[in-house]
């Protein structure tokens, strides 16, 4: 991913960098060793596996490496599949019995993907005060699978002079295809056009206008903690 940036970096003036889950994990890595990134977006990021849906030993998978019989566990997906909205979970599940995969991901995680996710959060953990650039965290106070303690922690310890975290409430740890989907996007595309904005001798974007009236509810209500 470092590579993949660095060739963004010489081709576009400004590269900004936004994940999801173990994907927030992974980019918080690279925006610690890189230099140079216009915007961080970090959703439902991983930083450890202590939501109320994680199994009660999922802490010990870390010691299994050592045993055999380790490379053939798989942690088979289940309900609520990190989403809140009984319809999209509805279609996740058909999807997953169909054809074991969907919207939210595959059906089965293998071990080594277990012990990979395991050793970057390790590393992010001892590297994450080098991140600087501007960051938003997004975050359900309902995670079922990493809890909003992770995103208090990033706030806390990223160095990011700009830095804006937002909690969801009537979403769980999918918030991209969750009940606030609407309210990630908007939330992301508004930090990334100002952070560029920022950073550029003239205004680059325009923010963008909220259109749907579900989302100007939402933004109305949403209880936010912001430092910028």
């Amino acid at each position: 991913m470092r590579r993949e940036y660095r060739r963004l970096s010489e081709i576009h003036q400004t590269v900004s960098i936004i994940g999801i889950s173990m994907g927030a994990t992974l980019a918080l890595a690279v925006a610690a060793e890189e230099d140079g990134i216009a915007a961080l977006v970090l959703l439902s990021t991983a930083i450890a596996y202590d939501g109320w849906a994680i199994p009660w030993y999922r802490s010990f998978l870390s010691i299994a490496r050592y045993f055999s019989w380790a490379k053939n566990y798989k942690y088979r997906e289940r309900e609520p599949y990190g989403v809140k909205n009984p319809e999209m979970r509805s279609r996740i599940k058909k999807a997953i019995l169909s054809s074991e995969t969907s919207e939210a991901g595959g059906a089965y995680i293998g071990f080594d993907h277990v012990n990979q996710a395991d050793e970057l959060v390790v590393h992010v953990r001892r590297s994450v005060d080098l991140v600087t650039c501007s960051t938003l965290i997004i975050h359900a106070t309902e995670d079922e699978t990493v809890s909003p303690r992770n995103a208090d922690w990033l706030m806390e310890n990223i160095s990011a002079k700009r830095k804006k975290l937002v909690f969801l409430g009537q979403s769980y740890h999918m918030i991209t295809i969750d009940n606030e989907y609407e309210f990630v996007f908007h939330e992301s595309e508004s930090f990334i056009k100002s952070a560029v904005n920022a950073l550029s001798p003239k205004m680059v974007f325009e923010q963008p206008e909220v259109v749907s009236k579900a989302l100007q509810r939402a933004l109305r209500r949403r209880g936010e903690r912001s430092s910028i």
